[in-house]
């Protein structure tokens, strides 16, 4: 059986995460951009994923509270990262997550990665 075809996928790192080079497989395996390589430091959530929207791009963010309502059908997910992670960890499990993601799950849908494991979940938000 073939293996399966290697995504890479673009993502967009919020400020409170380190540089991509914090990552190093992540980094290699997919394209990471931080918030502080683009005009967008100090930019309100909305700012951010509309951005990551016009982008294509999934964002990586500690706090997923302000994100959550932002997640629509036809927009990016969201990657919610557990902050107990090192930075070892974190690169090796979104690697992980990206890996085992299906091409429907890249768009609406809240990839949470902790150290107990990934779950993704589907948001059903109203578009507007």
């Amino acid at each position: 059986m073939p293996s399966k075809k290697h995504i890479r996928h673009r993502l967009l790192l919020d400020e409170g995460l380190h540089l991509p080079k914090s990552y190093p497989s992540l980094n290699k395996l997919h394209n990471a951009l931080h918030v502080s390589q683009t005009k967008l430091r100090g930019k309100s959530d909305n700012v951010l994923f509309d951005y990551a929207v016009k982008e294509k791009r999934m964002v990586v963010v500690f706090n997923i509270k302000d994100f959550r309502k932002l997640i629509k059908s036809d927009k990016p997910s969201v990657i919610s990262l557990s902050v107990n992670l090192t930075d070892k960890q974190a690169d090796l499990k979104m690697c992980k997550a990206l890996k085992h993601l299906r091409k429907a799950e890249i768009n609406g849908h809240l990839i949470s990665v902790t150290g107990s494991g990934i779950a993704v979940e589907r948001i059903i938000n109203e578009s507007n």
